[in-house]
């Protein structure tokens, strides 16, 4: 059983990615409710098999599924698919909080993400992780407001780019850059 769920998260974690990719062929193609209900099922089954742990990381995994829920289901409601669209601009604005708040509660989330591997950290690991996690926030600062303004470009191509896309390559680079400067640090 075990396995089950795992191969489920690990389809539905893809499926999340390729939210853009669904959103934009429901919209150029016209399958809106197909899309929407397809959408719905995939929140659903993201919230049942959400692990039980009690972590900000954990809260972050509850949240989304009912804020996709919250814009699939008021656009089918409504008839507004533009709603869709929105969906990455929360995804960002949930983790610049989640980031933010894990600055004014420490341990930040990258130093619960560095004490994975390495469970003593020195100060200055410390000091470092929370500059990691300052420079992500920064990040999803920037990635939200540029996903907030291809809502408003009304292109959906643009939009579809950018979150589907752009948005991603942005995602490994900032990881890259940040595994190599770890890597050039005196340990």
């Amino acid at each position: 059983m075990k396995k089950i769920i795992l191969i489920l998260k690990i389809i539905i974690n893809i499926l999340l990615i390729g939210y853009p990719v669904v959103v934009f062929c429901s919209l150029h193609y016209g399958h809106f409710d197909l899309a929407i209900f397809c959408l719905i099922i995939i929140f659903i089954l993201r919230l049942l098999t959400q692990s039980a742990d009690r972590s900000q990381l954990y809260w972050f995994g509850k949240i989304m599924p009912f804020i996709g829920l919250f814009f699939a289901i008021s656009s089918w409601l409504f008839t507004q698919y533009q709603l869709l669209l929105y969906y990455p601009v929360m995804v960002n604005t949930v983790l610049l909080t989640l980031f933010l708040y894990s600055l004014k509660k420490p341990p930040t989330i990258i130093e619960r993400f560095a004490r994975l591997k390495y469970h003593d950290l020195s100060q200055t690991e410390i000091r470092y992780t929370r500059l990691v996690t300052i420079c992500w926030c920064y990040f999803f600062l920037f990635n939200g407001s540029i996903a907030l303004i291809t809502c408003f470009m009304d292109n959906l191509a643009w939009w579809t780019l950018y979150n589907g896309g752009i948005s991603y390559v942005l995602i490994g680079l900032l990881m890259g850059v940040e595994w190599l400067l770890r890597k050039k640090r005196p340990q």
